[in-house]
């Protein structure tokens, strides 16, 4: 790595190249969640073609992908904080959609587990270095949004997903499986995940393309790249601020991974339709009602914000914690696919507004040479209680307090009702020490600015 891609020069983006790379940034959010989330389209094939049942299902969706995504991600982080973010991002594109391809290739349970850790090893990549990147492109005024806008991914990305998936699977049950040399038969989910593999080379080459931004100065008493023991040090000292975003997100991460994870499932085996209709439906709700959520979300805080309020962020998850659990709560449990959409559509947009307000306070809560690390971090308590609970929980509620009938309704009210409800009480209990610390850090930096 040579010395100018790691302490670049005190020269600003401009807003043209901050814009071009939030954009790339977002494309490979989006790529991220197609090629993640595409799995939850296909459980009952992948399912009846592998024999599994919805446990191991849920195990490929949550742990299998969570497990080195959420821990990779700290190493990572530190070395977004150290190196090149731009190359460290494409070369995690490179590496999940690969992972991606193998899945396509899989012929048992281990085969598919072993790929999809290898998914989350690629993927760990992105998300530190890009929260790092865009802190040191964006001034703060405007970093909720664009935040938000970086964040889109999932929605986008989910929404393509079903959509794709949907679109491929109901193809390939038309046109018959299709024959590859060397691997044989392959079936429809696993043309899926071959197809939605091959664009991470191109925008692996846009990654390249974007122009590093600079670090911002520090004092001369504060290490350059700090050792991990003096981030955990500063969260230590700063405990409540930083658990009530680290387990706000994961808590609210428990309902949304089953959300995305397990919906098309319950509208596939209880309202009757195909993958296709489940995949466009649900798809739709997460581009559009999602999306608008997600800008909404980042457009309110950063409102708040320029009013002075250093809390904006937290203060708004409150907010949405509150009003989205009801929805939340009784869309499962409608009666007929009607009355889902329509519960469906409030609890999508509202749900969607959290999680760019929590990406951009862990951000404005670190010291900028912790802010890949501290990224890392967050996506790690995020994945590990969000990512693997919320896919496990849908069907261990099911199994447990409804006797496994499969029909995953009452069980993903009760994740909602708990997971959203927790949400909001964390958030508020440490409202106060996160705005005081987000205003120590606006305060520091503009004295670092100052002696520049």
């Amino acid at each position: 790595m040579k010395q100018s891609e790691a302490s670049p020069p005190s020269t600003t983006l401009t807003s043209g190249q901050a814009n071009f790379a939030l954009a790339v940034f977002l494309l490979a959010y989006v790529l991220s969640f197609v090629d993640r989330q595409i799995l939850s389209l296909m459980v009952d094939p992948i399912r009846q073609d592998l024999g599994l049942s919805d446990i191991q299902i849920g195990l490929l969706q949550g742990f299998a992908f969570a497990i080195l995504y959420a821990t990779m991600g700290v190493p990572f982080g530190m070395l977004a904080d150290r190196a090149s973010r731009r190359k460290l991002i494409a070369a995690g594109i490179v590496f999940w959609s690969f992972a991606t391809a193998m899945c396509g290739l899989a012929r048992s349970f281990a085969h598919l587990f072993i790929a999809r850790i290898g998914v989350g090893v690629g993927e760990a990549a992105l998300s530190p270095a890009a929260h790092s990147y865009l802190s040191n492109a964006f001034p703060r005024e405007k970093l909720a949004r664009a935040m938000a806008i970086y964040n889109l991914g999932i929605t986008l990305g989910g929404g393509m997903a079903l959509i794709i998936g949907g679109s491929v699977v109901a193809l390939i049950a038309r046109s018959g499986n299709i024959e590859l040399p060397f691997f044989g038969e392959l079936r429809s989910w696993q043309t899926a995940f071959l197809a939605v593999s091959l664009p991470g080379i191109f925008i692996a080459l846009l990654a390249l393309a974007t122009k590093e931004p600079p670090r911002p100065r520090v004092a001369d008493t504060e290490k350059q790249v700090p050792p991990l023991g003096d981030v955990f040090r500063n969260l230590w000292a700063h405990r409540r601020a930083f658990a009530s975003i680290h387990f706000s997100s994961a808590v609210f991460g428990i309902y949304g991974y089953s959300l995305i994870g397990w919906y098309p499932t319950l509208m596939i085996r209880s309202f009757d339709l195909t993958p296709g209709q489940a995949g466009t439906t649900l798809g739709l709700y997460h581009l559009f009602l999602g999306s608008l959520g997600s800008i909404c979300g980042g457009m309110l805080a950063d409102k708040l914000a320029a009013k002075g309020r250093f809390d904006s962020n937290m203060r708004v998850i409150s907010w949405i914690a509150a009003a989205v659990v009801i929805p939340a709560t009784l869309t499962p449990l409608m009666p007929n696919i009607t009355l889902l959409l329509i519960m469906l559509a409030p609890a999508v947009f509202l749900f969607n507004g959290y999680f760019g307000c929590s990406v951009a306070a862990i951000q404005l809560a670190s010291p900028p040479s912790m802010r890949g690390t501290n990224a890392a971090l967050f996506l790690l308590t995020n994945s590990f209680v969000g990512l693997t609970i919320g896919m496990l929980a849908v069907p261990m509620t099911d199994k447990y307090m409804f006797g496994g009938t499969g029909e995953l309704g009452p069980a993903l009210g009760v994740i909602a009702a708990v997971g959203c409800t927790l949400a909001g009480l964390i958030a508020r209990s440490g409202l106060k020490q996160y705005g005081d610390l987000a205003k120590r850090q606006a305060s520091l930096a503009k004295e670092a600015a100052a002696m520049a």
